[in-house]
């Protein structure tokens, strides 16, 4: 950018926003970002349990996740970044067993050889797979029976998409787990554990370092923020912000809010841009423990029965004690929709079912080692994105003038996580580069239509 600097209005101040923030006040745009909320972070924001500061949901690096491990590199925290080697449980409802490595493999006693032979063979095969245009529009059950066989479909993929997605994943593309699968190769390595990484401090201190740089460069970044709407013009075009019952003008405004937050946001002519997004998203409810005692010897379970929760998380495995002063967080997410009971339903009631389904996993669980516990909710975490849908990805540039809208529901094919949204904003960053310069294409354009994970 040449002359008086541009002036963007960032609105969210979630991964996204920040990094967002950042790399448009690098790029010499005069940038302020607009966080509802008292502090920053979204989703990966931390929150104070019981005088802890912890992750308010449960979040990893794998070593695949370059943009993630960049970032913390050029904030300076990169020797705060530890990866570990973890264990994975599979609960079949009796017992809980390890699957953490080819010797684990060989006898893991949920399915027989001929089908850990077939989930061996799908696995590699997805892993050796680049070009994923041709499962798109692939039943995601078709190909799992094609490639794994029933007893693999029904021991261990249906139970685990059923608890995932509210059971309700008959529109998923095979793309779904043919991302998941691509982006755990980096965790296993010669066969061997697991491999998990975190930032000491957790995400939300990513956010808040990203933030402090762009400030130091220049940026305005402003929490508790009463964004009330976009302003628009006689023309059309989005001329600002209203803030707080105040008009602020911006040369560019990009929101950063998942779509049923945006839909506040946008004057009514502009509602239809929403048609372009997925209809469906998941929420979650998280139980947070802590702990005692560590409940199981794995980071993660993955429960292959009817369950009224999604997984357990034991956090410690990966991000230590040492700021929980030696108790120790396990995570135990349900992900359903923003209309199911778990969103209104009494914490205690729902203590006392997620813990239920503890006790069955982990046989060591006494409530006595319950030093406190919250819930945390969620209703939109996570779009649905169906096969058959002729516009894969919403338009970054909708084609409203002064317009920019980029949100976790634009990641795809790749799984959603911090390193895609990092991602994600450093394209959308200099694509609005382009045009603050004079440079933008004429036709909408999608952020992130493509590659591996």
């Amino acid at each position: 950018m040449t002359g008086e600097p541009r002036t963007v209005a960032v609105v969210g101040g979630g991964i996204l926003g920040s990094v967002l923030a950042l790399r448009l006040q690098q790029a010499g745009a005069r940038v302020t970002l607009l966080e509802r909320a008292p502090s920053l972070g979204g989703l990966a924001a931390t929150i104070d349990f019981d005088g802890h500061q912890v992750d308010r949901f449960y979040h990893v690096i794998v070593p695949s996740d370059d943009r993630m491990i960049a970032l913390t590199e050029e904030l300076g925290l990169d020797d705060d970044l530890s990866f570990s080697p973890v264990g994975v449980g599979f609960f079949d409802g009796e017992r809980t067993v390890p699957l953490d490595g080819l010797s684990d493999f060989a006898r893991f006693p949920l399915l027989t050889p001929a089908g850990r032979a077939r989930l061996a063979w799908f696995v590699a095969s997805c892993q050796l797979r680049r070009d994923w245009s041709g499962l798109e529009n692939v039943p995601l059950e078709d190909w799992l029976l094609r490639h794994c066989g029933r007893e693999v479909v029904e021991r261990i993929w249906r139970p685990l998409l059923d608890s995932r997605f509210d059971g309700n994943w008959s529109e998923l593309p095979a793309t779904y787990l043919w991302a998941r699968t691509n982006r755990m190769r980096s965790a296993r390595r010669n066969g061997g554990a697991e491999t998990m990484g975190c930032l000491r401090g957790g995400h939300g201190r990513l956010i808040e370092a990203t933030a402090r740089r762009a400030a130091e460069l220049g940026a305005e970044i402003r929490v508790g923020a009463g964004v009330e709407g976009l302003v628009q013009g006689a023309d059309g075009a989005v001329t600002g912000v209203r803030v707080d019952g105040v008009d602020e003008p911006y040369d560019l405004v990009v929101a950063t809010l998942q779509p049923p937050g945006l839909q506040r946001l946008l004057p009514e002519g502009l509602q239809g841009l929403l048609d372009a997004y997925p209809q469906r998203y998941l929420g979650v409810v998280c139980l947070i423990l802590k702990l005692r005692e560590s409940l199981l010897p794995y980071y993660s379970v993955n429960i292959c029965q009817p369950t009224p929760i999604t997984t357990i998380v034991e956090t410690s495995h990966v991000v230590g004690t040492e700021h929980t002063d030696g108790l120790r967080l396990a995570y135990v997410p349900k992900y359903c929709e923003a209309s199911a009971p778990e969103f209104t339903e009494d914490d205690e009631l729902l203590y006392g079912r997620f813990t239920d389904m503890v006790a069955r996993i982990a046989p060591g669980f006494r409530h006595e080692d319950v030093v406190s516990w919250t819930v945390q909710r969620a209703p939109t975490v996570e779009p649905v994105h169906p096969r058959g849908t002729a516009q894969r990805l919403a338009p970054v540039w909708p084609g409203v003038p002064g317009l920019g809208l980029a949100s976790a529901a634009q990641v795809y094919p790749r799984l959603l996580n911090g390193d895609s949204v990092v991602r994600l904003a450093e394209e959308v960053a200099a694509q609005a580069t382009e045009r603050l310069a004079g440079d933008a294409p004429a036709a909408p354009v999608a952020a992130l239509s493509g590659g591996a994970p």
